[in-house]
C-alpha cells in the first residue's frame, strides 16, 4: 500500500471513529420486556390508553351532545408539512361560520399540533395560522446524514418542532383544554411506544386537570413524541413506572401504527345525531410518476409513501365503517391528488403559504366528501 493511499486510509478511519465518538445518543437504563406493557404515569387519572385495546373503546363509546344538539368528532391526520393544509382548514371553516365546537378531537403525528387547538376553539386560529411559517426556517436545521450512518437516532433535531408545540400549546391553552375536558369533551393524540410495539392513546385533558407535576412539558413531549418520524427526527423518552422502578418508555411519531386515529365512536347511540369530520393531511389519491429509477434510494424513496398512503386509506375505511356502523355522518377532506409536492423534508415558506390558503379556501367554501 503506497504511503499516500495508507494516510488516505487512516484519515477516513481517524474521521469515522471521531463521528463515532461524536454522534448524540439517548440513554436509558435497560428494562424488561414485560415492564414496557405493566408501565403506568402515577396520576389521580387514567391519562392513557392501548390504542388497540377494546377497553378504550368501551369506556368512550357514548360522549354527550354539545349545545346544538350533536356530538361532532374532528379527527386529524399525520402528514408532516402538509398539515398546513388542515390548519387552513380550520381556520377557513371558522370564517364560514359552520364550524362546530367538537365533543372529541383526535391528532395523529402533526395532526396532534392541531388538535388542541381545534378543541378549545377559533379564538386559536391565529396560531395555527403562524405557526408553520416557523417550521419552515431553515436557520439551526442541522441535517447530518454521517453521524445517523454511525448510529444516532435521527438525521434532523427537533428544536424547531418543539419551539413551534411550545407556541402552540402555553399554560393558557391547556387551562382551555381542562376546562373542555371538565365539561365532558374530549381530546386524544396518538403515540407508537416503540418498546411494546403498540399505539397509545393519550387523554389530554385528563392530563389537563391531573395533579401530575410539570404536566406541561408532558404534554409537549407527548405531542413531540407524536410527530418523532423514526430516523428523521430523534425518538422522545417519557418517564414512568414498572415493577418497582423507575423506567424510560420509548416513544415516537403515532403514524407508525395508524395514520389516523381510530374513533371511539362505539355502538349506535341513544344521545342523538352524531358526525365525523376527517381533515386528512396528505392525499390519498394514487399520483402516477415518471419512471422510477432502479436505483435502491430511488425505490425505497417511492416506496414509503406508497405503503403510507395505503395504511392511510385503510384507516380511513376503517373510520367510514364505524361511521356506518355507529349511524354517524362521515365527511373527509384531503389533498387532491394533482396539488404539487414540496420539494424539501420541511418545504419553504412560499410552498407552505400556498398550501395553507388553498386549505383555507376548501374550508370556507366547506368542500367535504362523503367517502374516498
Amino acid at each position: 500500500m503506497q504511503a499516500n493511499t495508507m494516510f488516505r486510509f487512516g484519515a477516513v478511519v481517524a474521521l469515522s471513529l471521531a463521528l463515532i465518538a461524536c454522534v448524540p445518543t439517548l440513554k436509558r437504563a435497560p428494562h424488561a420486556s414485560n415492564l414496557a406493557v405493566e408501565a403506568i404515569i402515577p396520576a389521580d387519572q387514567t391519562i392513557r390508553y392501548w390504542g388497540d385495546d377494546d377497553a378504550f373503546l368501551a369506556l368512550h363509546a357514548k360522549v354527550k351532545p354539545g349545545h346544538d344538539g350533536v356530538v361532532d368528532y374532528l379527527t386529524l391526520s399525520g402528514g408532516g408539512i402538509n398539515g398546513a393544509y388542515g390548519a387552513g382548514f380550520l381556520v377557513g371553516w371558522t370564517a364560514k361560520g359552520t364550524r362546530p365546537e367538537f365533543e372529541v378531537v383526535t391528532g395523529i403525528s402533526v395532526g396532534a399540533m392541531i388538535a388542541p387547538l381545534a378543541f378549545i376553539g377559533p379564538q386559536y386560529d391565529e396560531r395555527l395560522r403562524t405557526v408553520f411559517s416557523s417550521i419552515t426556517q431553515q436557520k439551526g436545521l442541522n441535517v447530518n446524514f454521517v453521524s445517523a450512518l454511525f448510529g444516532a437516532p435521527s438525521i434532523l433535531d427537533n428544536k424547531i418542532v418543539l419551539s413551534a408545540i411550545r407556541s402552540l400549546i402555553d399554560q393558557q391553552a391547556l387551562d382551555a383544554i381542562a376546562a373542555g375536558h371538565r365539561d365532558g369533551r374530549r381530546l386524544y393524540v396518538g403515540t407508537t411506544n416503540m418498546d411494546a410495539q403498540r399505539p397509545v392513546i393519550w387523554d389530554i385533558g385528563a392530563i389537563a386537570i391531573s395533579n401530575i407535576p410539570n404536566k406541561l412539558d408532558l404534554v409537549h413531549r407527548i405531542i413531540l413524541a407524536s410527530t418523532a418520524v423514526p430516523g428523521v427526527f430523534p425518538p422522545i423518552l417519557i418517564d414512568a413506572q414498572a415493577g418497582g422502578q423507575q423506567i424510560s418508555e420509548l416513544h415516537v411519531d403515532g403514524g407508525v401504527t395508524q395514520q389516523v386515529l381510530l374513533m371511539p365512536a362505539g355502538p349506535r347511540s341513544s344521545y342523538g345525531n352524531r358526525k365525523l369530520f376527517v381533515i386528512f393531511n396528505g392525499v390519498v389519491d394514487p399520483q402516477p410518476a415518471t419512471s422510477t429509477k432502479l436505483a435502491s434510494l430511488d425505490l425505497l424513496q417511492r416506496a414509503v409513501p406508497t405503503m403510507l398512503k395505503y395504511l392511510g386509506r385503510a384507516n380511513l375505511e376503517q373510520l367510514a365503517n364505524i361511521a356506518r356502523r355507529s349511524d354517524m355522518t362521515f365527511q373527509l377532506t384531503a389533498i387532491p391528488g394533482d396539488y404539487p409536492e414540496a420539494e424539501s423534508l420541511l418545504g419553504d415558506k412560499l410552498w407552505l403559504q400556498q398550501l395553507y390558503d388553498y386549505g383555507f379556501g376548501e374550508g370556507k367554501a366547506g368542500v367535504w366528501h362523503q367517502s374516498l
